[in-house]
């Protein structure tokens, strides 16, 4: 685990992510998250800071100018902090659309699981990951820790081949 120190460096860049990331995309941005070894409190050295954004409109991580803004934020007093301390803590981004949110995307296994939502004035994210939970419990589903630290998901555990599995 990670000490008190470090929970709160990576408590004030996550503000500072959260400050940039509406400064940036302003109306456009309707939630963020953070999940991955961050959320879990289990961040390492090389671990990057897995974020998830939903906006209304279509992002492009390669194109969007709005974005010039995130890359930034290693300049930033509280990047900088936790470099000090030998983290790498660079933002990856995943940016879904409310419609693409909603068509519940895998990704929402792992953040319904142990992600932390940074920002969601209305409930937007809160709502579907609920949903997905509800549809986790009703399928059985089991998240399988291995030794090594990674993990899968058994989705259905009574689940035949060819099967649909819908979220």
């Amino acid at each position: 685990g990670m000490t008190a120190t470090h929970t709160a460096l990576w408590r004030a860049l996550l503000d500072r992510v959260v400050a940039e990331y509406r400064a940036a995309l302003a109306s456009d941005l309707v939630a963020l998250a953070c999940f991955g070894s961050v959320a879990r409190g289990e961040a390492r050295p090389e671990s990057d800071l897995d974020l998830y954004a939903v906006t209304r409109s279509r992002v492009s991580v390669l194109l969007d100018p709005r974005l010039e803004r995130l890359r930034k934020l290693r300049e930033s007093e509280e990047y900088q902090r936790l470099a000090a301390e030998g983290y790498r803590p660079d933002p990856m981004p995943i940016f879904h659309t409310v419609e693409q949110l909603r068509s519940h995307p895998w990704i929402l296994l792992d953040i319904a699981h142990h992600g932390v939502i940074l920002f969601d004035p209305n409930g937007i994210l809160a709502t579907e990951l609920d949903a997905v939970r509800l549809r986790l419990q009703q399928l059985g589903a089991r998240r399988i820790e291995r030794p090594d630290g990674t993990s899968y998901w058994d989705l259905k555990p009574d689940w035949r081949p060819g099967e649909p599995i819908e979220l």
